[in-house]
């Protein structure tokens, strides 16, 4: 009898560890689910002036550029293009082949989802002029990383 209470209270305590990791881990993903991935003073907060920066590259060479314009507190003439480590700018025309045409139908839609995703970034960039406020957008985390390392970039370089 004594034996099986110790046994129960063994299996408490081990249960009791394994709910507080899992809870501990259940929030540090949690934590890691924020909007916005910069913790950078919001760019409105810069002195007046155009501002330039580009983020670090992917493991596949990938980056992106931003430039704003920053008067009196507010945000102005926002852009931003990823390109690939060739050069090659992430446009209306990434995913097509020299002739035009697509060269792979689900890769071309996947791209031009993630360039429509790049414009909303700039949107919401341009609307809070805080970067901290741009929401990741399920499916353009690349480019998300990229448009928050060049904005982190350019504040950064002020």
């Amino acid at each position: 009898m004594a034996l099986q209470r110790r046994d129960r209270r063994t299996v408490t305590k081990q249960s009791n560890r394994i709910g507080l990791a899992v809870g501990l881990i259940g929030a540090a993903l949690l934590a890691g689910c924020g909007g916005g991935g910069s913790s950078a003073d919001p760019a409105n907060a810069l002195a007046d002036g155009t501002y330039t920066g580009t983020s670090p590259a992917e493991d596949d060479g990938t980056y992106g550029v931003v430039e704003f314009t920053v008067a009196g507190g507010a945000l102005s003439d926002v852009t931003f293009t990823a390109f690939d480590e060739d050069g090659t700018a992430h446009d209306e025309n990434y995913g097509l082949k020299a002739d035009g045409t697509v060269a792979d139908k689900d890769f071309y839609q996947r791209a031009q989802n993630a360039i429509d995703a790049e414009q909303t970034y700039v949107s919401e960039f341009e609307e809070e002029g805080d970067q901290n406020t741009v929401d990741s957008i399920a499916g353009a985390s690349l480019s998300y990383r990229l448009f928050q390392g060049a904005v982190e970039d350019a504040i950064a370089n002020a």
